[in-house]
């Protein structure tokens, strides 16, 4: 038989067709044989390709759907590609398959805290817990619920737990380390973050709250040095360029500070926290102006900012633009109600202006948000005093005796002041 040639043309628009065709047809026998289906689909997962991953789960379901390792394997794509409503009727469909998979709990309560609904998520995770007691994450995912809704005991409690049953798990030892550290438990939170920096070297948050722990313990250096390293492995971190700037402002070299500083806003880093801290040093070196214009500028990128109108206030004020630290100390307490220090300037600010009266309301709302401000006692008592209250000002002036003496004796300086 005679071959008829093809043309170039022809032969081109064929390979085409061909290449088009070739994806769709190793697809089909892809679907075809389950098996090479779902490694096909977890491997489109791992790779990035989520929602690729579950649209093939989803031809695979059409087959075969009550199958609860594809519904468990659809959630787990669904969940990774943002799809979360999607990912949550998955989940329920696995758990409907196979009541008693801990894996499909597990899956429905991740789904759960990436839609914010942690109170829901937790009786998810107490069932994994009662079926898998020794099963690693979990208890770890419940301390990060009681920590972010602000209940530390419960948290600690679920850390220590998830560390019995895995005890070399960084992450979670460098949580317990912050708790501790929060908690002024120095020597115990110490213990927890240097086993964290063993296992976990290359931690950023791990060294950034050792870092802490050592400035605590008067080992500045070592904690200057913990501080950089973290930042060298995290440079876009704006709290950590925040913190250890103000550590070298304190236990080092003000010109790094703003030099550290000024190469994150060089490399494009936009926070009105880094604005904020760069007006604090300017501030420390009496250089006014150039503070007011970096706060002027934070509140810019974040009016709702509160520290930034502090800042600013406390700028004015050792201006001795009284009028307008009142005003920024006025929108500091509005926007943050519960900041003890606000009021005892508004308090310091009004005294001043011959407003005793007025004053000592303000003082008492100070004290009422941080009672261990020898200040905000010893302006009170004056407040007092001017106004013939003179046995509730001798019971302030004993109280603010009292807390210098015990400063003086546990040595923490800037502890419970005003500043």
């Amino acid at each position: 038989m005679l071959r008829r040639r093809l043309s170039a043309p022809h032969r081109s628009a064929l390979l085409l067709i061909a290449a088009l065709l070739a994806p769709i047809a190793a697809a089909a026998c892809g679907d075809s044989d389950p098996a090479r289906a779902l490694a096909e689909a977890r491997r489109l997962r791992a790779s990035g390709r989520a929602a690729e991953s579950a649209a093939l789960l989803a031809r695979l379901l059409e087959r075969s759907p009550a199958d609860y390792t594809l519904h468990y394997e659809r959630g787990l794509s669904l969940l990774a590609a943002g799809l979360h409503a999607e990912a949550l009727a998955e989940a329920g469909s696995a758990i409907e398959a196979a009541p008693a998979a801990s894996d499909a709990r597990l899956l429905r309560a991740d789904v759960l805290l990436a839609l914010g609904r942690e109170d829901e998520a937790l009786p998810e995770l107490r069932q994994v817990v009662a079926s898998d007691p020794s099963r690693t994450g979990v208890h770890r995912r419940m301390g990060a619920i009681h920590a972010r809704a602000g209940r530390l005991e419960q948290a600690l409690n679920q850390f220590e737990k998830e560390l019995k049953v895995n005890p070399k798990d960084a992450g979670t030892l460098t949580e317990v380390g912050v708790f501790l550290f929060q908690a002024g438990r120095i020597p115990e939170a110490a213990e927890r973050l240097e086993r964290a920096a063993a296992l976990a070297p290359k931690s950023p948050r791990a060294r950034q709250f050792l870092a802490e722990v050592r400035f605590k313990q008067s080992r500045h250096q070592e904690g200057l040095e913990l501080q950089k390293g973290a930042l060298a492995d995290a440079p876009d971190d704006v709290q950590l360029v925040v913190n250890h700037a103000a550590a070298l402002e304190t236990y080092s070299d003000p010109h790094l500070a703003e030099a550290v500083l000024k190469s994150a806003l060089d490399r494009g880093l936009k926070d009105a926290r880094i604005h904020i801290q760069m007006g604090r040093h300017y501030r420390e070196w009496l250089r006014f102006d150039e503070a007011v214009a970096a706060l002027k500028q934070a509140i810019e990128m974040a009016p709702g900012n509160a520290d930034a109108r502090f800042q600013l206030g406390r700028t004015y004020l050792n201006q001795g633009r009284n009028d307008e630290a009142l005003a920024e100390f006025q929108e500091a307490s509005r926007l943050a109600p519960t900041d003890p220090y606000a009021w005892y300037y508004i308090g310091s600010i009004l005294a001043g202006q011959g407003k005793t009266a007025e004053a000592i309301p303000l003082y008492r709302r100070s004290l009422e948000l941080d009672p261990l401000n020898p200040k905000a006692h010893y302006s009170l008592a004056k407040a007092l005093v001017k106004t013939g209250r003179k046995q509730e000002a001798a019971a302030e002036f004993a109280l603010h005796a009292r807390l210098l003496a015990k400063l003086r004796e546990i040595k923490l300086e800037g502890v419970a002041t005003a500043d």
